[in-house]
């Protein structure tokens, strides 16, 4: 037992060398959906974060849940990541999510009845 124990100490660490080695820094960002009022049902409460010149954002887990109606997602969807510098969601040619995303100004959305949260990590890498 005392081997086992061992063995996966050693594969933690060893799994955190590359990012610490890069410089990289984790962060997470989230976001709500809260009640509305009068017609409005439902408000979208982003989530803001800045990627600071000469880095890049990588994603490396997303979370989606709502628990008016069961679901859960870990798979980002295009409309999840929307850049205030270029105007637009942060998607490639075909549509898909971008993992990587340059330096600039982000709105972490994500959409549901009112509890519905969501929560997205990435590494700053240099």
């Amino acid at each position: 037992m005392r081997n086992h124990r061992w063995i996966i100490l050693m594969m933690l660490v060893l799994a955190l060398i590359p990012s610490a080695a890069l410089g990289a820094s984790r962060h997470t960002v989230y976001a709500s959906v809260t009640s509305g009022s009068g017609s409005i049902q439902a408000v979208l409460v982003p989530g803001e974060f800045t990627v600071p010149q000469g880095q890049t954002a990588t994603v490396v887990r997303f979370v989606h849940d709502n628990p008016a109606t069961g679901y859960h997602s870990e798979k980002l969807g295009p409309s999840n990541i929307y850049s205030v510098n270029l105007g637009r969601y942060m998607t490639d040619a075909q549509g898909n999510p971008l993992f990587q995303l340059p330096p600039g100004q982000y709105r972490f959305v994500v959409g549901g009845h009112p509890g519905a949260t969501g929560s997205l990590t990435y590494d700053l890498v240099p």
